[in-house]
């Protein structure tokens, strides 16, 4: 009896050893297949975008979507769109011809002195042949107090001649502060037109001549303002 006993314990853990061993094998062959499964399988690969980089480009290739739909870039002040700088159009000049504008500025509102300004710069602009006249209103509206223009225009050698003979003969009328001053810088400018006129003036008024001396001159004008104020 004691030995059939040991001899069915022997079975039962022969038993049990195969059937682990079966399932020992299951799991490895489990194990393979899966392996085997996850190495024949693509992930799909998920474009990302450059860190940093968030701007969309459009298509502009695309049906229904012309060049015109493109936003430019954004502009830099004193620039337009694609960074070009700003220009004036002919809208923002004034078309007009010289004479209109003249009638506008003495037509218009404003102060003598502001007028004389405007036609000063509008004569600075326009033709040759519309100076002299424009010289004319100019003498109209300069005041003595406000001559620093004209005497820019005056003294200066480039200007056209029949404009400097107009402002000339205009400032024997003006006061002698302001007359022999300039007199006095017309004649010393070996480049002017009107040198000799205007030197002829000074000897009128101070009864002598210097020659080119022109200290003795200066001195002289500095002299006779004192005595006939």
């Amino acid at each position: 009896m004691i030995h059939i006993r040991k001899v069915s314990s022997s079975v039962k853990a022969g038993r049990t050893v195969g059937v682990v061993f079966v399932l020992a094998l299951i799991a490895v062959g489990a194990g393979i297949l899966i392996a085997w499964s996850m190495g024949n399988h693509v992930t799909p690969v998920i474009p990302t975008e450059t860190p940093g980089d968030t701007t969309t480009q459009p298509d502009t290739n695309s049906p229904g979507l012309s060049n015109s739909s493109v936003i430019p870039p954004a502009t830099e002040p004193g620039r337009g769109a694609f960074g070009r700088p700003f220009t004036n159009t002919e809208a923002d000049l004034d078309p007009r011809p010289w004479d209109q504008k003249l009638d506008g500025i003495l037509l218009g509102a404003g102060e003598p002195s502001d007028k004389a300004d405007s036609i000063l710069a509008l004569l600075k602009v326009s033709p040759a042949d519309a100076q002299p006249e424009l010289a004319q209103h100019l003498i109209n509206m300069a005041q003595d107090d406000h001559y620093d223009g004209v005497a820019g225009l005056l003294t200066n050698a480039t200007t056209q001649t029949a404009v400097s003979t107009i402002l000339m003969n205009d400032l024997l009328n003006r006061r002698n502060t302001l007359k022999l001053p300039m007199l006095l810088a017309i004649a010393r400018n070996d480049d002017h037109p009107l040198k000799d006129q205007a030197k002829d003036m000074l000897e009128l008024f101070l009864q002598a001549d210097y020659g080119a001396d022109w200290n003795q001159w200066s001195s002289a004008v500095d002299n006779w303002l004192q005595t006939n104020q």
